[in-house]
């Protein structure tokens, strides 16, 4: 191989490692969303079929082991594209697949997911803080 193509060859390397190196400090940099905004998340109390149910069926399955007349119902969290569901909406699956549910009983799952260990949780709060951050939104998860 002469001296001029190795030369380019390793030019050619060395262009696609730093621009490899330059993507992934962007992606870690995130994308211009304000930190806060970006880990924000809204919680839904869910059936199976992730329809909006009342919370106050979260709030009796957190006493039951989750279920309520031999149905589950969960916490729904996540980024549901700037909408808010009623009860009786089901959020779509472009949406419930990114989310995280949560065990109403489930404490420990509760607290990672920076909800209260217990108590109720209204459907449509926004939850500040990752998974495991503990942070609460203020004013924004009943008691």
């Amino acid at each position: 191989m002469s001296t001029s193509r190795s030369n380019r060859v390793r030019a050619a390397i060395g262009t696609v490692s730093l621009t490899g190196a330059a993507m992934g400090f962007m992606t870690a940099c995130g994308t211009g969303y304000d930190d806060e905004e970006a880990e924000a998340r809204t919680v839904y109390c869910v059936d199976e079929q992730d329809q909006v149910v009342d919370e106050d069926l979260c709030e009796e399955a957190e006493r039951s082991g989750g279920y309520v007349g031999g149905f589950p119902y969960f916490f729904l969290l996540g980024g549901f594209g700037g909408n808010r569901y009623s009860v009786g909406q089901t959020i779509p699956q472009q949406y419930t697949g990114a989310a995280n549910r949560v065990n109403p009983s489930d404490t420990s799952a509760r607290t990672r997911a920076g909800l209260p260990g217990s108590g109720r949780v209204s459907s449509g709060s926004r939850i500040s803080g990752g998974i495991g951050s503990g942070r609460v939104g203020s004013g924004s998860v009943g008691s």
